[in-house]
């Protein structure tokens, strides 16, 4: 029975994929994959008709019916009857989903179905202000927002629709009743924001820079999907500051040079600088760190807690400010990122040496936007932005687990590389000390030399140092190049780094001078082949 279990829970798993991926027939003959008799999905909304009627027949006409008959765990964000009608009104002039028979009209539903499904279960208790962290199977995030205050009956999905019956467990997950249909993402950023008309000064720097153009695009060069994420002041915010038309903004940021496509004119700088290429809700924004912007060699410095968000806070101990968020007018998706506004003049800022954790996995682009993503994920080289390998034929994979005592629970684990390399985050000007951490052994883990920017830095890392380190003992850890793990950092279970020599960190220097606030290349050479599972690096500043 164990195998026969076992084989249903593939097949069923297979069935979804090929359904939902490559849109595959589904000849509607009502098979599901399920031994038992409880209901599905799909069971479910047909049970209640007086509710989910309409969506029911979407989901035919889409070819999903059998999708959601099938084994998995899913959230089904369901329109009722009432709103379904409504939308097919609207949007197509008709009062029936039988009377949607064009291949275009098809084509749409099969997108709405699967921008209304995600591939994890999730109730309504793991709602928060921004998105969810799973992706619908068009590949995007959809988010729940609480603008009118907490409580079930507050929630707004996408910014735009209620909740009707919601949290209606079946066998393979959870069902959503909404109010309204979610609109599938279709544009992007900057085109989001000009519909909307809140924004329309800064659309218009966007434009006369060019980044209008950039932040257009939906795929990168190599046809991965691109993202972005804009902090922008809307009129309103320009207003409180005096500046009321484009003309305003130039005079202020700009005056006297009108090449605004010139990368060193002030105002491209202006508009670069509000941009990040990476997917960032507010709840994805850093509790104590920095966002690397487009704008190269800048950064914007971000401390959050769950009372307040401040961007860029002056450093001086008195009378400090800083921007923040419009929380109601923040956290707009497209198809290619989100936007939020702020609630001041956003100019450039040059922050001061702090203490950075740069984590090998969890800060790379494709991770945060779960372009990659799983538990384990194996990928070569020309699916990351920021890291190089050779040979780059050999591909790396991730690890997620909740039992590794790693920062966020993640490696890269990698291995028959000659070298690898990272480009960090944007490092402010000053001098640091630099750690390394991964999870050493006492044998069959690699050794590397560390290069910064093409230089040879400190002694080799041999990941077999396990009972060399001198730990727990800090004062011989020291002698020995090694400092005790964080105590904060913890598996699912509880055990801490500090408890294991295994995560003890390597102090690569405690000299490291950063000349100018930059990115930097961190390049690991192979001095001896073997696992190298790399959990983070760390820049402590020194004062001097």
């Amino acid at each position: 029975m164990k195998t026969t279990n076992k084989f249903i829970t593939w097949f069923g798993g297979l069935a979804l994929l090929i359904l939902t991926m490559t849109s595959c027939e589904d000849e509607l003959d009502g098979t599901t994959y399920f031994t038992t008799d409880e209901m599905t999905i799909m069971q479910t909304l047909e049970a209640n008709p007086e509710k989910f009627s309409m969506y029911v027949e979407m989901i035919k006409k889409a070819d999903l019916f059998n999708a959601l008959k099938s084994y998995g765990n899913y959230t089904c964000f369901a329109p009722n009857n009432e709103a379904v009608k409504t939308y097919i009104s609207d949007k197509w002039g008709v009062t029936s989903v039988d009377q949607l028979n064009t291949p275009e009209q098809i084509e749409f539903l099969k997108t709405l179905v699967r921008f209304h499904t995600t591939p994890v279960g999730r109730a309504t208790s793991s709602f928060i202000e921004g998105r969810l962290p799973d992706t619908t199977f068009t590949g995007d995030f959809i988010t729940t927002s609480y603008l009118a205050g907490g409580g079930i009956a507050n929630i707004k999905i996408n910014r735009e629709v209620g909740l009707d019956k919601y949290d209606i467990r079946t066998n393979n997950g959870i069902i959503h009743g909404l109010t309204g249909v979610l609109e599938p993402y279709v544009n992007s950023v900057p085109k989001v924001m000009e519909d909307r008309g809140e924004h329309t000064i800064f659309v218009e720097a966007m434009k006369k820079t060019g980044y209008y153009d950039v932040f257009d695009e939906l795929l990168r060069p190599d046809g991965s999907k691109n993202n972005f994420t804009i902090f922008a002041e809307s009129d309103e915010v320009y207003a409180q500051e005096g500046i009321n038309s484009f003309a305003d903004l130039v005079a202020r940021v700009s005056p006297n040079e009108p090449d605004f496509e010139d990368p060193l004119n002030a105002l491209n700088r202006y508009v670069a600088y509000h941009a990040t290429q990476t997917f960032m809700y507010s709840t994805d924004i850093p509790e104590d760190g920095f966002i690397n912007t487009v704008l190269p060699k800048n950064a914007i410095k971000a401390f959050k807690t769950d009372k307040f968000l401040k961007l860029n806070e002056t450093e001086e101990g008195v009378n400090d400010t800083w921007t923040s968020l419009i929380y109601a007018d923040s956290n707009y998706p497209a198809k290619n990122g989100v936007y939020h506004t702020v609630d001041k003049l956003f100019t450039i800022f040059t922050p001061k040496p702090k203490h950075i954790f740069f984590d090998f996995t969890s800060d790379q682009p494709e991770i945060q936007s779960k372009e990659i993503g799983g538990q384990s994920d194996y990928r070569g080289p020309d699916a990351y932005e920021f890291i190089r390998w050779e040979p780059a034929s050999q591909e790396q994979r991730h690890l997620t687990q909740g039992n590794r005592v790693n920062l966020n629970r993640n490696v890269f684990s990698v291995h028959s590389y000659s070298w690898m390399e990272f480009d960090t985050p944007v490092i402010p000007r000053g001098k640091y000390e630099m750690l390394i951490v991964g999870n050493m052994s006492r044998r069959g883990r690699g050794a590397v030399q560390i290069y910064w920017d093409g230089e040879p830095l400190g002694k080799v890392w041999d990941m077999n140092s396990v009972r060399n380190t001198g730990w727990p003992d800090a004062t011989q850890m020291e002698l020995n190049g090694f400092r005790l793990g964080y105590d904060w950092i913890t598996n699912n279970a509880g055990t801490s780094q500090a408890e294991l020599e295994s995560n003890s960190r390597f102090l690569i220097t405690d000299e490291l001078l950063c000349s100018e606030q930059k990115r930097h290349v961190l390049r690991l050479e192979t001095v001896r082949s073997g696992v190298t599972p790399l959990d983070f690096v760390e820049f402590i500043p020194v004062e001097e």
